[in-house]
């Protein structure tokens, strides 16, 4: 596991050294509780048809619910997807939200007209 999201773990790891946390709960942080990759499908303007690489991720659901939005980007990937819902389950935990973090991501690269 290569990227941001080991990173972002190692930063976990490291965290959790300072912390009086049980092992269990550190070891059920590494991890997201569930990612889904899918293709859309969409009929564009045109009348053509494309498909996009999307993902989501529910990274924990201990607090509550998932919450997180989508990102649209050409580069988006399932590595940038698990990050980015890692940080969000600790951003809802930090600002005593009831939600667990998310995130879904669309790698599209389309250019509309203004």
């Amino acid at each position: 596991m290569a990227g941001l999201f080991n990173k972002a773990r190692k930063r976990l790891t490291s965290a959790a050294k300072h912390l009086n946390l049980h092992k269990d709960i550190i070891e059920k942080l590494k991890y997201p509780k569930e990612t889904l990759a899918a293709s859309l499908i969409v009929r564009m303007d045109d009348g053509s048809i494309k498909s996009f690489k999307a993902w989501r991720c529910r990274y924990d659901d201990t607090r509550g619910p998932t919450k997180g939005g989508i990102r649209y980007h050409p580069a988006v990937c399932l590595d940038e997807v698990m990050t980015l819902a890692f940080w969000m389950t600790f951003k809802c935990a930090v600002a005593n939200l009831p939600f667990g973090g998310g995130k879904g991501g669309v790698s599209v690269d389309v250019i509309g007209p203004h």
